[in-house]
């Protein structure tokens, strides 16, 4: 008698913990695949940013004193912005600093001859003035597609002097980057892909905590 209610008590005893073990290994894996999707989020808003070359226009113009938005210049051919205009305590400014222009829109760097030397360097690279402190110097760029350039005068970034042209329709909110349909149903894929492993282990966890029944 003594011999059957040690085996019949380490029996229930091995099935508790072959149950609590299970509960534990399901608990497990819904926190393993939750994590697994967030640290898959973090990775894409990390790929994201990147790919965004940092064009956020509200932390770009952050601290730029004559920064009061986006000057619609569309409809023209041609825009000139003075290099060397007042702000930033003196004359290190673009001006206006940041203007929307049309496709194909030739937009024309004039110095003012105020501030010392100045340049206009692209922070993509794909265009870059020389440095020049003389009045009436010019310096130009044609903008074919549509995007967020951002620029500014090498010696007087630090206090400032920056600059960007948006064309096109380019939304630039509060990202400064142009999202499409494409790349709003490429990430609603990607997210639903991600979130679904976890829903269903999440329904079938409430389903049956305690594990398979025995």
């Amino acid at each position: 008698m003594t011999n059957d209610d040690t085996t019949t008590g380490r029996t229930h005893g091995e099935a508790t913990g072959r149950e609590t073990t299970d509960r534990a290994a399901t608990r497990r894996d819904v926190l393993k695949a939750g994590g697994t999707a967030t640290a898959a989020v973090a990775g894409l808003s990390g790929s994201a940013t990147a790919s965004e070359g940092g064009s956020d226009l509200s932390s770009w113009f952050e601290g730029v004193s004559n920064y009061d938005g986006v000057a619609d210049k569309t409809g023209e051919s041609e825009v000139t912005i003075e290099v060397g205009a007042q702000g930033n305590n003196g004359a290190f400014a673009f001006g206006p600093a940041a203007v929307r222009v049309d496709p194909g829109t030739k937009v024309v760097w004039k110095w003012t001859g105020k501030g010392g030397s100045h340049n206009v360097v692209s922070e993509s690279g794909d265009f870059e003035s020389e440095m020049v402190s003389d009045e009436g110097h010019t310096f130009s760029q044609t903008f074919e597609e549509k995007g967020v350039h951002k620029y500014a005068c090498s010696p007087h970034k630090a206090m400032g002097m920056k600059g960007a042209v948006v064309v096109g329709d380019t939304e630039v909110g509060s990202s400064g980057y142009d999202l499409g349909a494409s790349e709003y149903a490429i990430g609603g894929s990607i997210l639903l892909g991600l979130l679904s492993p976890i829903a269903f282990a999440w329904v079938l966890f409430k389903r049956d905590p305690d594990g398979p029944s025995r």
